[in-house]
């Protein structure tokens, strides 16, 4: 049994308004797909979270026409949740069949990048794998990122980061920055993701606070 982590390009007339809405507007650090129903046919129940401003989005996906029931529930830190029933259209159709077969897992959440990217793992037997990738629908670029073994208490854990948070930690690893002495200092890590050395640090901060929280609360 095989993972692989991908990463899907999608041409403009596939991305969902509010992954288009998030990507647009720079106060969004985070936005992910946490949980969704199963039984996807006409319609796809889902569970969002994101982090910044929550009333602007909320604006946004009440104007979204496909959007047939939602909520927006505020945290008391800087991010919110969204429930959200939306009426499938063919575009979303195509992305959705190609990637909730019966033959593979899907495994959340799933990351609606800035770049208008999606992050997403799926697992399964290498010949189901093969043909998800092979059923992907015109206008989506498929990117294989990693690939592997399936192991649930690693990617359990995974699954607490965001990719971006991902991204920073493992360079970080693999620049000898938890060393001891250190091998690399947060610029080394902020010029690898291209980004500023207090945005790398950010990313490393939540992304240890995260670990240590699931570390704990399984505990």
């Amino acid at each position: 049994m095989k993972y692989l982590r991908l990463r899907l390009g999608q041409s403009e007339g596939i991305i969902h308004p509010m992954h288009e809405f998030v990507a647009s507007h720079e106060k969004y650090e985070s936005y992910r797909l946490l949980q969704w129903n199963p039984a996807v046919g006409e319609t796809n129940t889902m569970i969002f979270y994101a982090e910044g401003p929550a009333e602007p989005y909320a604006e946004a996906l009440a104007d979204v026409a496909t959007i047939l029931e939602h909520e927006v529930v505020p945290t008391d830190g800087d991010g919110f949740y969204v429930y959200a029933r939306e009426r499938l259209d063919a575009g979303a159709r195509r992305l959705t069949d190609a990637f909730t077969h019966g033959s593979i897992v899907v495994m959340p959440p799933i990351d609606y990048r800035p770049d208008r990217t999606i992050g997403l793992t799926v697992v399964g037997t290498a010949t189901s794998l093969q043909r998800a990738l092979d059923e992907a629908p015109p206008g989506v670029d498929v990117d294989v990122r990693r690939v592997g073994q399936y192991d649930a208490g690693r990617m359990d854990a995974a699954s607490a980061l965001s990719e971006r948070q991902s991204e920073a930690l493992t360079i970080a690893i693999e620049r000898g920055y938890y060393e001891t002495p250190r091998e690399a200092t947060v610029a080394d890590i902020a010029q690898e993701l291209d980004c500023a050395p207090g945005t790398a640090a950010e990313h490393l901060r939540k992304a240890e606070a995260a670990l240590v929280h699931r570390v704990v609360g399984e505990g």
